[in-house]
């Protein structure tokens, strides 16, 4: 009897022991890699970002418009998917630099009147309401109801015709590309970008990193959107399409919870969807803290406003921080778009110049050939310039130049230039401006 005890005593501990080291081994699996990142990739990454920017130097500005870092797409409270307020967004604004937000929150029904949700200045930060529905990224910016039934051909000439801005977001789903009253395209999103990853190594990667290289983390879901240049290129042959950035971001990918009214805890998942309700007891207390500003007792936050504010950014050339300037001379191509978690661009300025060294447009502009005897560009970062001549690069400059210039042009069409720094020896893209348009 005893030597049967001690035989399944010692069968149990050698399954224990084999449990404990499958266990381990799939730790070491799973963990592998973030915690490679955290002691060799990362730090490495961050003394390079580092050394970047430290090369920074003052560029003199060409042209008598100010430059204003905005998001365009972005999620608020309005939206079903976010229940982000002013205590997240404004924030994050002023933590980046973030002079303007186009918000693009989903309607609440068909009928979607404007204003509403947030709109106007707010600590300094200029808001304004707009709408993403049916592949629409829309900013009416005026009083308007916008009834979203009726035909996208319909909804888009109504938009244009009466002073509003619509732009194609998402525009690696399919699209009428030959609507006539669309005015620009996303370029990149981040939203589009995490579309072909696997999240769960992402949602490890953020648990082991996520303090001290969010920043880093969040690059790991960067693929150059290739086929969407590409579209856009193509596009822009034929008319002017306007290309910016969409930050796409709702501070929704999270788990949170919050105290109700009657004392129990609602827990919050991602797409800001209610989970569970519970109540507190001596197993969960330890959990919760105080509420924050908007009612949460919990966090934990892979994505947020202040990584999404800061990974891509648009940088907008106008007179003045108001709706009726910005808007004006974004669709006229006046901006450019940078990977601000890399280094701030705000510096950076695109041109053509004459026969007599006068500037003869920027970007966005269309320039006559016989007023374009050459590109120029200057950048507060070194980089590598590469400017890409109806969708084929026509001319590459040697890394870590902080000027370009190209008197190359030999025929019409459509140039717009693209600035790559290196990182762990690879050439990463820093920047993409709307083209010059020689004719």
């Amino acid at each position: 009897m005893m030597r049967t005890l001690n035989y399944i005593l010692r069968r149990l501990l050698y399954l224990l022991l084999a449990a404990l080291v499958l266990l381990a081994v799939v730790l070491l699996i799973v963990l592998f890699k973030p915690l490679w990142r955290n002691v060799f990739i990362y730090p490495e990454l961050d003394r390079e970002i580092e050394m970047l920017n430290s090369h920074r130097r003052p560029t003199t500005f060409v042209h008598e418009l100010n430059v204003y870092r905005g998001i365009m797409h972005a999620h608020s409270f309005w939206s079903h998917d976010s229940e982000g307020t002013l205590h997240d967004l404004i924030p994050a604004a002023k933590n980046n630099g973030i002079e303007f937000i186009f918000l693009t929150d989903h309607p609440r029904g068909n009928i979607d009147s404007f204003p509403r949700g947030y709109k106007g200045y707010y600590d300094g930060v200029l808001i304004e309401p707009g709408s993403e529905k049916q592949g629409f990224a829309a900013w009416p910016l005026s009083d308007t109801v916008i009834d979203w039934k009726e035909d996208q051909d319909t909804i888009s000439k109504n938009i244009v015709s009466s002073g509003g801005m619509l732009f194609y977001a998402h525009t690696e789903e399919p699209h009428n590309w030959g609507n006539p009253w669309y005015q620009g395209m996303e370029i990149y999103n981040t939203h589009t970008d995490t579309k072909d990853e696997k999240l769960f190594p992402h949602i490890i990667n953020f648990l082991v990193n996520g303090k001290k290289y969010r920043h880093l983390a969040f690059r790991e879901l960067f693929d150059e959107q290739a086929s969407i240049l590409a579209r856009w290129d193509s596009l822009n042959m034929h008319r002017k399409i306007v290309g910016f950035s969409a930050a796409d971001t709702h501070e929704n990918q999270n788990i949170r919870a919050r105290k109700l009214e009657n004392g129990s805890i609602q827990w919050v998942g991602p797409n800001a969807k209610p989970i569970d309700t519970v109540s507190v007891n001596f197993r969960n207390r330890w959990l919760f803290r105080e509420p924050d500003a908007n009612g949460w007792v919990f966090r934990l936050m892979m994505d947020t406003y202040n990584e999404g504010f800061n990974y891509i950014t648009n940088y907008v050339l106008a007179d003045t921080l108001s709706v009726s300037s910005l808007s004006q001379h974004i669709l006229k191509g006046h901006l450019f778009i940078a990977f601000k978690s890399l280094g701030d661009a705000k510096g950076f300025m695109y041109w053509a110049q004459d026969a007599s060294d006068a500037i003869s447009g920027i970007m966005g502009d269309s320039v006559s050939i016989g007023n374009a005897r050459s590109l120029h560009a200057v950048s507060p970062l070194p980089g590598q310039f590469r400017l890409i001549h109806n969708g084929k690069v026509a001319d590459i400059s040697p890394e870590d130049a902080y000027e370009y210039s190209w008197s190359g042009i030999g025929e019409p069409g459509v140039y717009r230039l693209e600035v790559y720094i290196r990182l762990r020896n690879r050439f990463i893209p820093w920047i993409y401006t709307n083209p010059v348009y020689i004719y």
